[in-house]
């Protein structure tokens, strides 16, 4: 769970206590509990709250979806970028640097990603490996054509690195977020406006909104950084990647 969700969460259910025990003191006893327009906006706001959250949690699995695509298009782009390197001659450094970039990959950047962040590190060892291609010398047509081959695939790494770091801050709009918590303080609030003293009835009432409001917080919470919660993407991929490394040197070990 994000540190915004646990902060609104500790704000919603200090406010409910807070509100039970004022009323339990000083509200007044009404068994109806204010029907009639306060019961029309109680679930108008319930409605729209639920409209909201079912959005977000569409937006939240889209992202996700994403987020694993252009993993996987990532990982792809740097097999295909070793295989146009390995013929390649004096190529040892290059290699060596798009299995640093991936291993960095692997162990900086995803643990930072749940925060926000990529890693530094890995960055610049993309833009050496880069740098390192458009200084290579190829012997011949072949080689210079393999070049940029390797050239194109780096760019589309590049790119791929671009969208993971974007979608390290979340695939769900702040505007989404102010529209839940907006709503759900109205679900919540509703039904305390006209100051009624709580009964055994309205308490398992107010518990109810207030666990429907959480609950929604925390699924939104979930699905909105594709890269942290139960349902975060993976750097399977990658080390999947690291593994192909291995066989394509393998075959061009007696070259």
């Amino acid at each position: 769970m994000t540190t915004w969700a646990i902060v609104i969460s500790g704000i919603v259910i200090g406010l409910t206590l807070i509100a039970l025990v004022v009323l339990s003191r000083r509200g007044r006893v009404d068994e109806s509990r204010g029907e009639g327009n306060l019961d029309f906006a109680l679930n108008l706001a319930l409605a729209v709250y639920l409209l909201i959250l079912a959005y977000g949690v569409v937006l939240g699995r889209d992202g996700i979806e994403a987020a694993r695509q252009d993993v996987a298009t990532e990982a792809e782009s740097l097999v295909e970028l070793y295989w146009a390197v390995a013929p390649l001659q004096n190529n040892a450094e290059i290699k060596n640097e798009i299995r640093s970039y991936t291993t960095q990959s692997i162990q900086q950047d995803w643990p930072l990603m749940q925060g926000g962040q990529v890693s530094e590190e890995a960055g610049n060892t993309l833009e050496s490996f880069r740098a390192n291609l458009l200084r290579l010398r190829p012997a011949n047509e072949a080689d210079e054509s393999l070049r940029q081959d390797a050239l194109v695939r780096a760019s589309e790494v590049s790119h791929a690195r671009q969208l993971r770091a974007s979608n390290t801050g979340g695939t769900i709009p702040d505007v989404f977020m102010t529209c839940m918590v907006i709503s759900g303080i109205a679900v919540i609030a509703f039904p305390w406006l006209l100051g009624y003293r709580p009964n055994l009835a309205s308490v398992v009432g107010d518990t109810t909104r207030v666990a429907v409001v959480l609950v929604g917080l925390v699924v939104l919470a979930v699905v909105s950084n594709p890269f942290s919660g139960a349902a975060a993407v993976d750097s399977e991929p990658f080390e999947l990647a690291r593994e192909q490394f291995n066989a394509i040197d393998q075959r061009f070990s007696g070259a």
